[in-house]
């Protein structure tokens, strides 16, 4: 009778034990199924947080955009080797010394040209309006430099493509384009030239610009875009909201009107 009961009291030990066992497996699996549920929805939820970061950061750069800003407006005109001048053009010209410009952007340019030699930089404008027949008359004098230089007419014709347009296609042709020197600059012999941009007095400009209405048209690293060489000298009037943005977000003027027209403008 005592080995009896001894053999149950043991049977029961062991079944309690295998039950607490079998419990506590349970309560393990649980956890480890809950756990990769939750290693789950953590996945989850942070590719949607990417896309919608990604949506949210183009519906904010649209959201940025100037308000009633639209790519026909008359100081957002694109004139480039895609976009021809329209035949029915005809600029509101007006004199600042020897040289023509718009006379809706004559304003600014003055009062950009009072801050710069305030601070320092005094501007001489080398070149503003020129008429269609005149840019052919340049544009053909200088591949007649090159070619007198001992290039071949197809290297001459490059050379000249990568720093002028083609008559009918010059942003000089709408008067809302100046190149400007910084004057001490220009007496000693300075020229036109991608080496200006290292000067203080293109670098005032390049920070300065867009508080008048101004952008440097050919930017560093755009050529691609605009299809013409960094021109530190080349300023574009596109109105001072305008300006604003295209400098900030070191944009060329195509990219600026491309994003317009995305927006629905």
């Amino acid at each position: 009778m005592k080995k009896w009961t001894q053999g149950l009291a043991t049977l029961l030990i062991f079944i309690g034990t295998t039950g607490i066992v079998w419990s506590y497996n349970q309560t393990v699996v649980k956890e480890l199924a809950a756990q990769e549920v939750k290693q789950k929805e953590k996945i989850k939820p942070k590719k949607q947080t990417m896309k919608q970061k990604t949506l949210s950061k183009k519906e904010k750069l649209n959201q940025a955009l100037p308000k009633d800003v639209k790519p026909s407006d008359w100081d957002l005109l694109l004139v480039n080797g895609d976009h021809k001048l329209p035949d029915n053009y005809k600029p509101q010209l007006t004199y600042i010394g020897g040289q023509r410009i718009d006379k809706r952007v004559a304003p600014y340019y003055k009062e950009m040209a009072t801050a710069a030699k305030k601070a320092g930089y005094p501007l001489t404008m080398v070149s503003s309006y020129r008429s269609p027949d005149y840019q052919q008359k340049i544009y053909n004098e200088q591949i007649q430099m090159y070619l007198n230089q001992g290039k071949s007419k197809k290297e001459a014709q490059k050379e000249t493509a990568d720093y002028m347009t083609k008559p009918g296609t010059s942003e000089h042709h709408t008067g809302l384009s100046v190149d400007v020197l910084e004057t001490g600059y220009y007496e000693k012999g300075g020229t036109l030239d991608s080496s200006y941009g290292k000067e203080k007095s293109a670098q005032w400009l390049e920070k300065n610009c867009a508080k008048y209405g101004f952008i440097i048209r050919y930017p560093k690293d755009k050529e691609k875009i605009t299809n013409i060489h960094y021109e530190p000298w080349h300023l574009r009037y596109v109105g001072k909201v305008n300006a604003e943005y295209i400098m900030s977000h070191h944009l060329a003027l195509e990219e600026y009107i491309d994003q317009l027209k995305e927006a629905g403008r």
